[in-house]
C-alpha cells in the first residue's frame, strides 16, 4: 500500500492568502505607476499631435484652395459645353431616337417573312437615326396673330369686369323718384275712437 502524504489545508490557506494580498499589493502599485507613465505619455504626446495637426492643416488649405479654384475655372469652361450638349440632346438626338422607334415598329408591322421585316426595321431605324431633325421655325405672324387675340381677351374681360362691378356699385333705388308713400293717406283713429266715446 501507499502511503498518503500529510498535507496541512490550513497552512495551504493561509499561503494562498499570503499570495493573493502580496499580489494585490503589488497589482495596486503597477496600476499606479501605469496611470503615471500614461499622464506622462499624454503630456508628452499631446503638443506633439497638436503641432502635427497644426502643420497638417497649414500644408493643405493652399492645396485644397488651388483645387477648388482649379475645379471652378473647369466648370466655367465646361458650362457652355454642357448646356450645348444638353441643346442637342433635346433638340436633335431625342427627336431621332423617337422616329426610329416609330419606323422600325411600323416595318415590324408590315405585311412578309420575319427576316425581311427585321432587314427593313433595322435600315429604317438606321436612316432616322442619321438624318438630322429640323428644327421647327416658328411662324412669326401666328406669334402676333396669337399675342393681339390674348391682348383683345384681357382687355374685353378687364372692361367687363369693370362693367360689372360699376353696375354694382349703383343704388337700387331712383333717388329722383318721388316718394311714393308721401301721398298716403293715414286715418287718425284716435279721432274715431273719440268720437264713437262721445256718441255713448
Amino acid at each position: 500500500m501507499a502511503r498518503t502524504p500529510n498535507i496541512d489545508t490550513e497552512k495551504l490557506k493561509a499561503q494562498g492568502l499570503q499570495l493573493r494580498d502580496a499580489a494585490a499589493v503589488h497589482a495596486g502599485r503597477l496600476a499606479v505607476r501605469a496611470a503615471d507613465l500614461a499622464e506622462q505619455g499624454l503630456d508628452w504626446a499631446a503638443p506633439r499631435a497638436q503641432a502635427a495637426l497644426s502643420s497638417a492643416i497649414e500644408r493643405a488649405t493652399p492645396l485644397v484652395e488651388s483645387a477648388s479654384e482649379r475645379a471652378q475655372s473647369v466648370a466655367d469652361r465646361a458650362q457652355p459645353f454642357l448646356s450645348d450638349i444638353h441643346g442637342h440632346v433635346v433638340d436633335d438626338y431625342l427627336p431621332r431616337l423617337n422616329k426610329a422607334v416609330s419606323e422600325s415598329a411600323t416595318a415590324l408591322a408590315a405585311e412578309g417573312d420575319l427576316g425581311s421585316r427585321a432587314r427593313a426595321a433595322r435600315s429604317a431605324s438606321a436612316q432616322a437615326l442619321s438624318t438630322p431633325t429640323r428644327k421647327k421655325k416658328c411662324c412669326k405672324k401666328k406669334g402676333r396673330l396669337l399675342r393681339a387675340l390674348c391682348f383683345t381677351a384681357l382687355t374685353a374681360a378687364a372692361a367687363g369686369a369693370g362693367y360689372v362691378l360699376w353696375k354694382r356699385s349703383q343704388p337700387i333705388e331712383d333717388p329722383w323718384a318721388e316718394d311714393y308713400w308721401a301721398d298716403l293717406e293715414v286715418e287718425d283713429y284716435s279721432a274715431d275712437q273719440n268720437q264713437e266715446a262721445s256718441a255713448e
